[in-house]
Formats: C-alpha cells, structure tokens, sequence
C-alpha cells in the first residue's frame, strides 16, 4: 500500500499543516493550539478540575500541568482550591484570560475559515463524523 493512500498518514499530514498554520495565527499572542484549547474550555465562572480539563481537551493531565503554570503566571487562569480537599483546585479564566479569548476567538475562527474555505457546509460536517468516527475507533 502506497504511503499517501494510508488514512493515518492523511490526517496526519493535515494535522501538522494545519497546527502549522495555527501556530502562526497565534503566536503573536504568545499563543500555542493546546493553550487555546485550555482557554476555550474554561470560563470565569465554572471552574474545572485538572482531570476534567485535560478530558475535555483529549490531552494527558501531564502534558498540561506546565502550560497550566505558565498560563497562571501570565494571569491568564487561576486556581481556586475546594474548601472540602485542599489537595483540589478548580481551574478558572481570568478577566485577563477572558479578554484575551475575546480577541482570539475571531481569529480562530477566521483560521478555521480559511482552511475549510473549499469545502462546503455539507462537506466541513461530514468530514466532521468521519473524522470523529475514525476517532472512536482506535481509543
């Protein structure tokens, strides 16, 4: 089987093209995809755990810890830990994070644009259940 017949070499393929271009849209945020995945999540009023926030963006809880400490510094997120464990802390945006969700989020939008630009609405939702299709089948 040739290389560029493999699904998983196709999505993989699009997926680096497509968190290149990303990165560039956000990078003059001091941005990257995975820190607006975890600014999109959160808000300033429901706080999150660290176990439900890395679920909701399909990231290891690892992988996260750091940006969450970066994103803190930067007064973008804080934490606010339970009253009935103190080792639990629940993850909010800050007015600073929301502001600055504010002014990505129709950037993102315009860079999702951009990239589904040739396709139409049918083609963009049913890429969609493919892609979350082929997504359920090797978890």
């Amino acid at each position: 089987m040739e290389l560029h017949d493999l699904t998983s070499h196709l999505i993989h393929r699009t997926d680096v093209k497509l968190m290149n271009y990303f990165k560039k849209k956000l990078k003059p945020y001091g941005m990257t995809p995975v820190r607006w995945s975890i600014m999109n999540v959160l808000n300033p009023q429901t706080g999150l755990t660290q176990t439900e926030l890395a679920e909701a963006i399909d990231k290891k809880q690892t992988t996260i810890v750091e940006m969450i400490y970066a994103m803190e510094e930067k007064g973008l997120i804080k934490r606010t830990f339970s009253d009935l464990d103190r080792r639990s802390h629940y993850l909010f945006l800050t007015e600073k994070g929301e502001e600055l969700k504010k002014t990505l989020a129709p950037l993102v939008k315009d860079a999702h644009l951009f990239v589904t630009r040739q396709l139409s609405d049918e083609e963009i939702d049913q890429l969609k259940i493919l892609l979350n299709k082929v997504t359920l089948l090797v978890n």
